[in-house]
């Protein structure tokens, strides 16, 4: 599967985002900063393909905050070739549309047929491969890949097969194990069996004890009946005693603070502390004043940084843009130059190598040799022809020598079985290279064996020609005769169909008179150094044009900003840079200053409404305190305080009273009451403690037989609840049958566990090592032949990565100490081992790649690069980054570049 096109209508941070036209290629390099949109497009292209996630506009952070819908159209190129057109939209709920060959499909928010063997979070896991993400895989991680790529093949509504067989076995073991270790149902059964007989005797003496109890019960809630009525009878007489004495006295010492205090409307409104507070009013508005002429002085320096930004400035960041793509261009000048004069020196040597190779074929110098017929020869044709020129010059010789020595009498014409062995050897060998072409699409392999069977039909018929001559050589000589002339023209016309093909080629004689492998091979080298030369000048024109337009780039900018001639690119771009970041930091400064100019400016409105509001209410306290000293604000402050603490304490007397007494009302009538029939309040101390002491014993008592009550009743509860004789007996056939039942279950359950960890085994044995062997593959590349194998250790509890080399002692496994970039190329390798096996023998996802050589080495960078172009042969790539070296080198294997609006 490829994407050709994407237009994103509204899709988060992305409007009416379009890549045009032509399609997108194989590999596709997206370039933007940070913040640009790379993890949004990313986030798109997933729902184009699987529908939205969340499914609703309100729980999907990619829907539009204007009320707009989220929607966007992707055009697909399928590998058998069809062209589908993908249609997605969220308004309310979801819907998909699908359109391929002129027909429409209603997706709602299903996903794509093509990608259903993968499922999201799969596709998100694997075929995401970004920095964050090449930081390792754990044991834990690394099951659950396999549980998912090799057991359920990525069905996450299975569970792993692992998991499975554990659960087996821990229910089997809960049943019944050899130990007597954790819990066992089935012992518990047995155990419990033979404890029954205690148990029914026990239930016997049960029955006595509960006759007793009820008895005792009831003589105890008579009693406690009795103490209660007379507690209650002690409590109100006591309570009318100490109850109201004090609150009595409480309430006349309320009233003596609140005579003190005076009216209470004069002093409302007022602080605690009328002389502390006229202090702090006077020194806050002391503080105000300081604070204002501190915010007029704070004012200047942003007044300064607003003007320094000047109109040249302006002008310069107006043309931001087309300064930092002239900085991006002219920065790869510099390699551009280098690689320019890197070409000619490799274009002279190749020229030189040619020179050397083509003494000794051609028979002229080599500049006056014609390249277009010497590329225009098919090397396996002629490697063909001339096999069958040395088959019939074979056949000729082996006919001279039978006439030479013919055979006695009787003895059987056979020539010898070597050439026919040799034959169907090379019809073997073409073949299996002819059905391994096909399978694998490989154009030069299904011609080299197509070549092969030739080569081994045309030894075949050699061989029979030279049987069929042996048997003339036994007839009389004429036959013989007249045989070896048909091979001798045999050989000339094979040697003419050689001569006939390198009609145009000017071949040393000697090496037409016996042609040889050796022609072959030479020619196959010229070829292979004229297409290096071809592809060299092809390179150094493209890297010419693209250092012309820097040069062209460099003189426009320096004549339109006025920076000189702008003849050096390189220098003029970084003067450029240099100027740039100025003017962006003056700018920058300038607004922060006009924005700080603005807040102080506000605060200093706010300092004079505040200082105005402080003097009033300093002036109108000063007002009240002289007017209640009589013109002495001192005096008046002292009177007022201790009238506000008269107040205070009075009030504060009352609700404490209130607080204690819910009922004071009550009370006071009560008081008043007692106070109108002239009652005395002198208490009897003896009769009081008497009176209290009785109670106190009453309270005890009534605990006490609380408690036993309760306990006795928590006693009959109890026994009630146990079992009789009948219920044990019953009890201890019903867990016979448990037994009997449980033994059977937990056989079964063993039974199920080892049949499904055989065949989880089995199956990743047979789907491990592949995996394995792909990734090995892939590091090696990565790393130059370094490491070339990546290994699993799922026995121990320790690590579950190893890598191998053929420099290596042993296994060394993925984890500090070993560095960052082999680390990050080791798991890189994992995962696109992970991607070919997910969807073998199915449609190829695409493969999406964010940021991964940021450790990497140059060399190890260019090999992963190249690694990707490779990729891209057979699967589509988008590679997301920041960085514009990055993008032309990828563009140089031949990416196209996709450029996300700057934010």
């Amino acid at each position: 599967m490829r994407i050709e096109a994407i237009k994103v209508e509204r899709f988060g941070r992305l409007t009416d985002f379009d890549v045009g036209t032509p399609a997108l290629p194989a590999l596709v390099v997206v370039l933007g900063p940070n913040e640009a949109g790379k993890s949004t497009l990313f986030q798109f292209l997933t729902t184009v393909l699987y529908g939205f996630h969340p499914a609703s506009r309100e729980g999907n952070p990619y829907a539009p905050w204007d009320g707009n819908d989220a929607s966007g159209i992707m055009n697909l190129r399928l590998d058998a070739g069809r062209s589908v057109d993908v249609e997605r939209r969220l308004r309310s709920s979801p819907t998909g549309r699908l359109v391929m060959d002129g027909r429409t499909e209603d997706l709602r928010n299903r996903p794509v047929p093509w990608v259903e063997h993968v499922p999201r979070t799969v596709f998100r896991q694997v075929f995401a491969v970004t920095l964050a993400e090449l930081t390792g895989l754990d044991e834990e991680t690394w099951a659950r890949v396999q549980d998912r790529i090799l057991g359920s093949m990525g069905s996450t509504d299975l569970v792993p097969a692992r998991r499975v067989a554990a659960d087996l076995e821990q229910e089997a073991g809960e049943l019944w194990r050899p130990s007597r270790r954790g819990n066992q149902r089935i012992r518990d059964v047995q155990e419990a069996i033979l404890s029954l007989r205690d148990r029914r005797r026990e239930a016997a003496e049960r029955d006595l004890e509960l006759r007793s109890m009820v008895s005792e019960l009831e003589t105890t809630r008579e009693r406690l009946q009795e103490a209660r009525v007379e507690r209650h009878q002690e409590r109100l007489v006591i309570e009318r005693v100490q109850a109201l004495t004090p609150v009595r006295a409480q309430l006349r010492r309320i009233d003596a603070l609140m005579e003190d205090a005076g009216p209470a409307d004069e002093l409302e409104g007022l602080p605690a502390d009328p002389g502390a507070a006229l202090a702090d009013a006077s020194a806050r508005v002391a503080a105000l004043e300081e604070r204002l002429r501190e915010a007029e002085v704070d004012m200047a320096e942003p007044r300064a940084s607003v003007v320094a930004f000047g109109e040249a400035d302006a002008q310069l960041l107006e043309h931001a843009e087309e300064i930092k793509v002239f900085v991006a261009r002219s920065a790869g000048s510099g390699a551009d130059r280098s690689r320019l004069r890197a070409i000619e020196e490799e274009s002279r040597d190749v020229e030189r190598r040619l020179e050397g190779m083509a003494g000794q074929i051609f028979a002229v110098p080599w500049a006056r040799v014609p390249t277009g017929p010497i590329v225009s020869i098919s090397t396996p044709d002629l490697h063909a022809r001339i096999e069958a020129f040395r088959s019939a010059r074979e056949e000729r010789r082996v006919l001279e020598m039978a006439l030479r020595r013919r055979a006695p009498a009787g003895e059987p014409a056979t020539p010898s079985s070597a050439p026919l062995a040799g034959s169907l050897a090379t019809l073997l060998a073409g073949g299996v290279l002819l059905v391994v072409g096909l399978a694998n699409g490989g154009l030069l392999i299904t011609a080299f064996g197509a070549v092969l069977i030739g080569v081994g039909i045309a030894l075949m018929l050699a061989w029979r020609r030279a049987r069929r001559a042996l048997e003339k050589a036994r007839a009389p000589a004429d036959d013989g005769a007249d045989g070896l002339r048909v091979l001798r023209e045999a050989e000339e016309a094979a040697r003419g169909a050689v001569l006939l093909l390198l009609r145009d080629v000017p071949v040393l004689p000697s090496l037409l008179e016996e042609p040889g492998s050796s022609l072959v091979t030479g020619l196959e080298g010229i070829q292979n150094h004229l297409r290096d030369r071809d592809a060299r000048m092809r390179e150094a024109a493209e890297v010419d044009r693209r250092v012309t337009e820097v040069d062209v780039a460099a003189r426009t900018m320096a004549k339109l900003l006025g920076l000189g001639d702008g003849s050096d690119a390189e220098s003029t771009g970084h003067v450029l840079e240099r100027e740039l970041r100025r003017a962006e930091r003056l700018r920058e400064a300038s607004a922060t200053a006009a924005r700080e100019l603005r807040r102080l400016e506000r605060e200093a409105a706010r300092l004079k409404r505040d200082l105005t509001d402080a003097r009033s209410a300093m002036d109108r306290l000063h007002s009240r305190l002289a007017e209640a000293g009589e013109g002495d604000a001192e005096r008046g402050a002292t009177t007022l305080r201790d009238r506000l603490e008269a107040l205070a304490r009075a009030r504060q007397l009352h609700d404490e009273l209130e607080r204690a007494h819910p009922d004071l009302e009550e009370i006071r009538e009560r008081i008043a009451t007692s106070e109108a029939a002239g009652e005395s309040w002198t208490v009897d101390v003896e009769d009081l403690a008497r009176r209290q002491a009785h109670h106190e014993e009453l309270v005890d008592e009534a605990e006490s037989l609380t408690r036993r009550a309760e306990a006795l009743e928590q006693g009959i509860a109890r026994l009630r609840e146990m079992e009789t004789v009948d219920s044990v007996d019953g009890e201890a056939a019903a867990l016979k049958e448990e037994e009997a039942a449980l033994v059977a279950r937990r056989d079964r359950l063993w039974v199920l566990a080892q049949l499904v960890r055989e065949a989880d085994r089995r199956f990743r044995e047979e789907h491990q090592p592949d995996l394995m062997r792909r990734a090995g593959a892939y590091l090696a590349r990565l790393t130059g032949g370094r490491y070339d194998r990546i290994v699993a250790d799922e026995t121990g509890d320790g690590d579950v990565f190893f890598i191998l080399g053929p420099d290596l002692p042993g296994p060394v496994a993925l984890r500090t100490p070993v560095s960052t970039g082999t680390l990050e190329q080791s798991y890189l390798s994992l995962r696109l081992a992970m991607v070919d096996h997910l969807d073998q023998g199915t449609e190829r996802l695409p493969l999406f790649v964010d940021e991964v050589f940021v450790n990497w080495d140059g060399e190890r960078r260019a090999r992963g690069l190249d690694l990707l172009a490779d990729i891209a042969e057979t699967r589509q790539l988008f590679v997301f980054t920041c960085h514009p070296e990055v993008a032309e080198e990828l563009r140089a294997r031949g990416a196209g570049l996709l450029s996300l609006p700057w934010p």
